[in-house]
């Protein structure tokens, strides 16, 4: 394999991630989407999405060891293509995330949704940021955006406290004329998988920092 061609398959890595953080963001958008107006149906196409993520994901693996197994990569390159492989585990496991939610929309379908809680959305828009910026990071090799990204973590972490104060307090009061106790505790389930979301995002950031020094540090 030349350089030339080399190159260009290190170009084709970088679409397929863009692609693959992008389809991420796309399940996470439909399934909170689906939350706030109980639709069954985009709910299921989350499904779909996560399907396409573990398409991508199987070609970045089988690209990555052809560059790997082909090229014997200098140091640098053989950063960026192992780091690649580090950070589709935590790609992939976004889009599980986004499938837990959207289960747990068709789980509340027959319930009226109590909107309570505004900041479920806001944690949601925050999240896809993240692993939008996380995977152009890695594209663009930008440590200042990585550790953004790790940063952003925080904000999202003090949503999932403000989700859980309220939610802890709607069950508390135990209203027996609703089901609102029961959605409660879903809803704070939903939050919990945004914020795991951000979690992976910033392992992603991690794996970028990683590339750029060769040391793989915790942030958060």
């Amino acid at each position: 394999m030349t350089r030339r061609q080399f190159d260009e398959q290190l170009e084709e890595l970088k679409e397929l991630l863009i692609e693959m953080g992008n389809l991420n963001c796309e399940a996470i958008e439909d399934a909170v989407t689906a939350l706030e107006t109980q639709d069954v149906v985009l709910a299921k196409r989350t499904k779909a999405v996560e399907s396409a993520v573990d398409e991508k994901e199987q070609q970045i693996e089988r690209l990555c060891l052809k560059l790997i197994l082909k090229q014997q990569p200098v140091a640098s390159d053989l950063l960026f293509v192992t780091s690649a492989m580090k950070m589709i585990t935590d790609m992939e496991r976004i889009a599980d995330q986004a499938v837990d939610i959207s289960e747990l929309v068709i789980k509340m379908s027959k319930l009226p949704y109590a909107d309570s809680v505004k900041e479920i959305s806001e944690m949601a828009d925050r999240v896809q940021e993240m692993v939008r910026s996380a995977a152009r990071s890695f594209v663009e090799r930008s440590g200042e955006l990585a550790k953004e990204v790790c940063r952003s973590d925080d904000a999202v972490d003090d949503l999932f406290d403000t989700i859980k104060k309220k939610l802890t307090g709607i069950v508390h009061k135990e209203i027996e004329e609703d089901d609102n106790g029961e959605q409660a505790l879903d809803l704070l389930m939903v939050a919990k998988y945004l914020e795991k979301i951000g979690d992976h995002a910033s392992n992603i950031a991690e794996w970028v920092l990683f590339m750029l020094t060769g040391e793989h540090k915790k942030l958060n």
